[in-house]
């Protein structure tokens, strides 16, 4: 469950990377291209994705998508909490 929560977090963190606010936000003013930006979202969405098939295998096809459906919701507030955090914690160090 703990490797489907790390996937999860990470394909919540590349698809709000993709966008070009959060992209410049993270890399301090870097310029987000239109090719990086679609294999990021490509690359989050398989990412979410990926603990399903993992959580139906190991937990069965009931109770693994209950369990991903709320990893799923719980992981996506975790990066949007560190997004709203993110220039407080960047401008403190």
């Amino acid at each position: 469950m703990m490797v489907a929560m790390a996937l999860l977090f990470a394909g919540w963190s590349l698809l709000a990377g993709s966008q070009p606010k959060q992209f410049g936000r993270i890399v301090r003013h870097g310029h987000l291209s239109k090719a990086t930006g679609i294999a990021m979202r490509w690359a989050g969405a398989v990412l979410l994705l990926v603990p399903l098939a993992i959580l139906v295998q190991s937990e069965g096809p009931s109770f693994g998508a209950l369990v991903w459906a709320c990893l799923l919701s719980i992981s996506a507030m975790v990066v949007a909490l560190m997004l709203a955090w993110l220039p407080r914690i960047t401008s403190a160090t």
